[in-house]
């Protein structure tokens, strides 16, 4: 309950003087507002007044406005687009195998072998004795023909000085014609049998050879079959000999490289990280129908330092042809999937990105089919880091 009781309503005189107040009072807080705000305008007019007025922009050519420009992003390798003859070299790949292999065998047969005067990988010559074979037996029935000849010859001696007494007696008539004729026909058998047995000897002189092989020619032996003891067969396989030790690469090439090839053009086989000049020295006559290729011979140096049975990998470069507009591997970047090079205009220091088509490539260089002209610069060193538009400097 309040200290002091409050009238139950306000009377008439008091409502009267408290809305009369109202208005009054309102009007004095807009006029002390408006006393606040003219010191505050006053101010900031007085400071625009005497704020400096801001530079003037420093024009484009001037020595500051190019220290503002951002550097270089890069310093950059230029080269001009210029014309070259690239050749699209055919590629091919095989096995190294000998020039020509000789299989040599032995024509006689039933004599054991006494010695082997090789090892395989040994050089040999023309001529060398390569095996030899027991002559023991062969040179028996040599002196047994010799033997028979000298008994021929003896025997027609025999026969041509009676033919000859016949005839000086068959001109006086001393001598009938028929002992006459018989004479005659017993020295052209004597003679005949002389014939045998010389025939006989040459024979058992060829066995004789025989226990000798001999090197047909100049190689390499590249296999040996046969060893100290062993007894021979007429036709068994020896050796083998690559012939003068000339190898080469059996290129399979694709069909439709094959019409650009000649014998006498210049090769390269590549074995590993190693690359060996060859020359063509023959192509197949015949694809095969399966796989659509054709051999390519490529004769090889004789210090290749290949091995018959090594694979390897040919090059054969084509005849020269017209030139063609290219520029540097490095030159060329990938941008969206797309071949691109950097062009720099004369006295510009921004690249210029440009979209190009490329055809072939060879020794480091790639053709290109459009997008550039004879004669513009791109950048060869450190293209891979640059973008559209960026400032470079050039190396020096």
């Amino acid at each position: 309950m309040p200290d002091h009781p409050l009238p139950d309503r306000l009377t008439s005189d008091q409502l009267t003087r408290g809305d009369a107040t109202r208005p009054a009072a309102r009007r004095r807080g807009l006029w002390l507002g408006l006393a606040a705000l003219v010191p505050l305008l006053a101010g900031a007019g007085l400071w625009l007044a005497l704020r400096p007025a801001p530079p003037a922009p420093l024009p484009t050519t001037s020595p500051l406005a190019a220290a503002v420009e951002p550097p270089p992003a890069l310093t950059v390798g230029l080269i001009p687009v210029r014309r070259l003859a690239l050749r699209r070299p055919a590629i091919g790949d095989g096995s190294v195998t000998a020039w020509q292999e000789l299989v040599i065998g032995t024509e006689t047969g039933g004599l054991r072998v006494v010695e082997v005067g090789f090892e395989e990988g040994d050089a040999v010559r023309q001529g060398q004795v390569l095996v030899r074979l027991d002559p023991a037996l062969p040179a028996a029935q040599l002196a047994q023909a010799e033997a028979a000849e000298a008994e021929a010859e003896a025997a027609l001696r025999i026969a041509e000085a009676d033919l000859r007494r016949s005839t000086e007696l068959a001109r006086t008539e001393s001598v009938a014609r028929q002992t006459l004729e018989q004479r005659q026909s017993a020295t052209r058998q004597a003679a005949a049998r002389l014939a045998a047995a010389r025939a006989r000897r040459e024979e058992a002189a060829a066995r004789l050879a025989q226990t000798r092989i001999l090197a047909p020619s100049d190689g390499i032996v590249s296999r040996r079959s046969v060893l100290p003891g062993a007894v021979v067969q007429p036709g068994q396989e020896m050796l083998r000999l690559i012939r003068d030790g000339r190898l080469e690469l059996d290129a399979r090439v694709p069909e439709l490289d094959l019409a650009g090839i000649a014998p006498g053009q210049a090769a390269r086989v590549f074995h590993g990280e190693r690359e060996i000049p060859a020359r063509v020295r023959a192509v197949a006559p015949v694809v095969a129908g399966d796989t659509r290729l054709g051999i390519v011979h490529l004769t090889l140096p004789p210090d290749s330092g290949l091995r018959p049975g090594m694979f390897a990998r040919g090059e054969i470069t084509p005849p020269a042809a017209a030139p063609v507009l290219a520029v540097p591997q490095e030159a060329v970047v990938f941008r969206n999937g797309a071949p691109v090079v950097f062009v720099l205009a004369e006295g510009a220091e921004h690249v210029e990105a440009r979209r190009i088509a490329t055809g072939l490539r060879q020794d480091g260089q790639v053709e290109v089919v459009s997008g550039l002209a004879e004669g513009e610069r791109v950048v060869a060193t450190g293209a891979g880091f640059l973008s559209e538009g960026d400032r470079v400097a050039l190396a020096r």
